[in-house]
């Protein structure tokens, strides 16, 4: 499992991340954050990995 950063429109890094297990569609893939205590799945919120932009669902 290949974790995938998201960064902001300026190029900063965020505490959120992708995973590639999500398979081959990239315009809707699950959103997960890199917290203190572990890794969080983010719910209610996808990512779009080809307009680099989050939706809410």
């Amino acid at each position: 499992m290949a974790k995938t950063k998201i960064y902001k429109t300026d190029g900063k890094p965020t505490p959120y991340f992708w995973s590639d297990r999500d398979g081959e569609e990239q315009t809707a893939v699950t959103v997960y954050k890199q917290t203190a205590s572990g890794v969080k799945r983010m719910r209610g919120v996808r990512f779009n990995a080809i307009t680099n932009k989050m939706k809410r669902d």
